[in-house]
């Protein structure tokens, strides 16, 4: 298995399963994806400022579900399913 990029928030034995950046690869993601998410407000902005609305809301969500989609792809495909964040804070584990 190749270097994680996201690890799980949580212990396994716990019901939530949200994954955290422990490389800054991971830490690029999520910044990629928030700025995916501001261009895709300012594309809504300068729609509705040329009485686009419409347009301007569908080309918000396309890109925004695009944007989340790939970083949930991403999370899932480079993430450590099994140890938690805890576990490479304490420095047992290699990254």
């Amino acid at each position: 298995m190749t270097e994680p990029w996201f690890a799980r928030r949580f212990p396994l034995g716990d019901m939530r399963s949200g994954m955290a950046p422990v490389h800054w690869k991971g830490r690029a993601v999520a910044i990629a994806f928030v700025v995916a998410l501001a261009i895709a407000g300012g594309a809504f902005w300068w729609f509705a400022d040329h009485d686009q609305l419409v347009k301007g809301a569908f080309t918000f969500a396309v890109l925004a579900a695009g944007a989340g989609l790939g970083f949930i792809r991403v999370a899932n495909k480079k993430g450590d399913h099994i140890h938690c964040v805890a576990d490479y804070e304490k420095g047992k584990l290699r990254v």
